[in-house]
């Protein structure tokens, strides 16, 4: 449930990747020690957004928006944005996809509560 409060790890921190241009990253997974649906996102990268996917399954998708739309949230460059996903926890895992338009795309992905 999403608090108040300043952000609050409460999982480990990972990295997903998009390692060539318009092309799907790895599916990377999610779990955190208590149940949580929040997530910390920051954007290292300098002069693109990132686009990210959730899911709870590993079969997720991530697509740039041309129009259409797409389940994906945008990460401005340099940006980090708290936003509430699909419920994680050391048993129930959440799974991520990135896609950019530039080369070796990151993202790092922190579950918590807060804000």
């Amino acid at each position: 449930m999403a608090n108040n409060i300043p952000f609050q790890p409460m999982g480990n921190c990972v990295v997903a990747t998009a390692s060539t241009a318009n092309t799907q990253g790895n599916v990377v997974s999610i779990n955190a020690v208590s149940p949580v649906n929040q997530y910390l996102v920051f954007n290292p990268n300098k002069d693109n957004p990132v686009f990210v996917a959730y899911g709870l399954t590993d079969s997720i998708t991530a697509v740039i928006p041309d129009g259409n739309s797409a389940a994906v949230v945008a990460i401005a460059p340099y940006h980090e944005r708290v936003f509430t996903g699909p419920q994680c926890s050391s048993t129930q895992t959440v799974y991520v996809r990135i896609i950019s338009t530039h080369n070796n795309a990151q993202l790092f992905i922190t579950p918590g509560e807060g804000f």
